[in-house]
C-alpha cells in the first residue's frame, strides 16, 4: 500500500470518528436542559459564595455546613446532561452532577481556609434508595484534627452525616477520574 493510499484511508477513518462521535453527541446537546440559573442570597458565582460564607459570621463546622447549604440551594437541577461543564460554570448555571457541585463546594471552603480534599467511590448505597448504587464524588474536610465527610447533595447534609455509605474503596479525585467521570456520563 503507498504511503498516499495509507493518507487517504487515515483521513477517511478520522472523518467517520468524527462523524460518528457528532452524531452521538449532538442529540445529548440538543435534548440539554437550558439553563435555568437561581442566586439565593444573591449569589451568583463561587467568588460571591465565598464572601458570603464570609459575611455569615459563622466559624468552624457551622460555616461548613452553612456552605454546604449554600451550595445545595445554588444547584437547583441535577443534570447529568452537562458534563462538560467547569465546576464554575455549573456553580453559575444552578445545574450539574456531583463532581461539579461538590468540587464547586471544596473550592468556597479551600477559600474560606479549610484543608479540603475531593474523593470519590465507583459505588455508594444512597440512604433514600439503598437498592440503588452509584459512583459518587464528595468532599473531606479537616478542621481541628477532625475529618469529617461532607456533601452538598441533599438539603439535609451536614459535615459527617450525609446521606450515602460507600461500598467500594474511597479515592481521591485525580484529573484523569474528571476525565473517567464524565466520559462515563455520555452515553
Amino acid at each position: 500500500m503507498s504511503e498516499k493510499h495509507r493518507s487517504r484511508t487515515g483521513l477517511r477513518v478520522a472523518a467517520a470518528l468524527a462523524a460518528a462521535l457528532t452524531g452521538y453527541v449532538a442529540p445529548v446537546i440538543a435534548a440539554a436542559p437550558r439553563n435555568e440559573p437561581v442566586a439565593p442570597d444573591g449569589v451568583h458565582t463561587i467568588e460571591e459564595a465565598v464572601e458570603a460564607c464570609r459575611d455569615s459570621g459563622l466559624g468552624g463546622w457551622q460555616l461548613v455546613d452553612f456552605a454546604t447549604g449554600l451550595v445545595h440551594r445554588k444547584y437547583s437541577h441535577y443534570s447529568a446532561y452537562h458534563f462538560w461543564e467547569t465546576p464554575s460554570q455549573s456553580f453559575v448555571r444552578s445545574r450539574g452532577q456531583s463532581n461539579q457541585y461538590n468540587s464547586a463546594l471544596a473550592r468556597v471552603l479551600r477559600a474560606l481556609g479549610f484543608h479540603v480534599r475531593t474523593v470519590h467511590a465507583a459505588r455508594v448505597r444512597l440512604d433514600n434508595h439503598p437498592w440503588y448504587h452509584v459512583g459518587h464524588t464528595w468532599v473531606q474536610v479537616t478542621f481541628e484534627g477532625r475529618t469529617l465527610d461532607v456533601c452538598a447533595s441533599r438539603r439535609t447534609n451536614s459535615a459527617g452525616a450525609v446521606s450515602f455509605v460507600p461500598v467500594t474503596p474511597v479515592r481521591p479525585v485525580r484529573h484523569i477520574t474528571m476525565i473517567d467521570g464524565r466520559l462515563a456520563l455520555a452515553p
